[in-house]
């Protein structure tokens, strides 16, 4: 046999030293150990290497614009409880005409949430003839309650502007439409207890938000007659030096003049208006320069102004 032919039955060192690529035979089994152990690690720690993390939101609540409708609030009298166990004829009639006029568009004349509103409803209307698949629950406590609250995220509003008799008359009217949990004294005192109904009802009156703001900026902006009154008194004040500084570090002189008119009787309020400017001194109507003032004459300042605007 050609001696270039036979095969070697031993590892020739020699020849290994002489040609190094020759090692890649015996080292390449290691090799794809160590790629598996390497990539099956990364796998299970995938998360902490080589995920992207995205910093938590905060909604910051005075971002959120909550709808709030004009109202005007009233007293609702004290109904007898009595009507709540022992209804009478009058009183489901009464609730039968009341369903009609607010609750058949959606949940059709008879309950059974078949109303001409009810196919544009997601979820759709409660249907008063089935017992299953009640947000709040069927009892008269609870009925009251989605009455009075109404069901988020659904079509049903809150009915607290009808009169207590009138929804405790709807709710009787309701009940005759199928078999309701009966009604005991601890569910009357209870629902007594929830919404003082033998007390009599006060309710608030509401104003939209935007009615707030601009009542409340009213409120703390002082008219022109009495700002040019404070200019007055500044520029008259004994210590004209005081009086420079006002003048040189002051931005927006309305503002601070507002601010302390608003806020000079805070408790410690001193050392409150010193840390707001120096903090704060755009926010506060003063310029970023002011920071560079010893307190004493910060102090100084203050004792100025408080004396005008007191």
């Amino acid at each position: 046999m050609d001696e270039k032919n036979k095969f070697e039955d031993e590892i020739d060192l020699k020849a290994v030293i002489k040609s190094p690529s020759r090692m890649f035979g015996l080292i390449f089994p290691y090799y794809v150990v160590l790629f598996l152990v390497v990539g099956i690690y990364f796998i299970k720690h995938l998360n902490e290497t080589s995920l992207n993390r995205v910093p938590p939101h905060y909604t910051d609540s005075l971002d959120i614009n909550v709808n709030v409708e004009v109202k005007k609030g009233g007293v609702m009298p004290a109904i007898d409880l009595s009507i709540i166990s022992n209804p009478t004829a009058d009183l489901i009639e009464t609730g039968k005409k009341l369903f009609v006029t607010n609750c058949s568009s959606c949940h059709g004349n008879e309950g059974k949430g078949d109303g001409p509103a009810a196919p544009a409803l997601n979820p759709p209307p409660r249907n008063f003839h089935k017992v299953d698949g009640w947000t709040n629950g069927r009892e008269f406590n609870s009925i009251y309650k989605t009455l009075e609250k109404g069901v988020p995220g659904t079509g049903m509003i809150a009915y607290e502007y009808l009169p207590v008799e009138d929804r405790i008359s709807i709710i009787h009217y309701i009940r005759t439409m199928a078999d309701y949990p009966g009604i005991d004294d601890k569910t009357i005192a209870e629902l007594d207890k929830t919404y003082e109904l033998s007390k009599g009802i006060v309710t608030p009156s509401n104003i939209t938000i935007e009615m707030a703001e601009e009542k409340i900026a009213e409120e703390n902006t002082l008219s022109e007659k009495v700002l040019n009154t404070y200019f007055n008194k500044i520029n008259s004040y004994s210590d004209q030096n005081t009086v420079e500084l006002f003048n040189k570090y002051v931005s927006d002189k309305q503002k601070v003049i507002s601010i302390l008119h608003r806020d000079y009787s805070t408790p410690d309020y001193k050392n409150i208006f010193i840390s707001r400017v120096i903090l704060s001194p755009l926010e506060s109507g003063f310029k970023p320069s002011i920071t560079t003032l010893s307190k004493e004459k910060l102090s100084k300042l203050y004792d100025m102004l408080i004396k005008v605007v007191s």
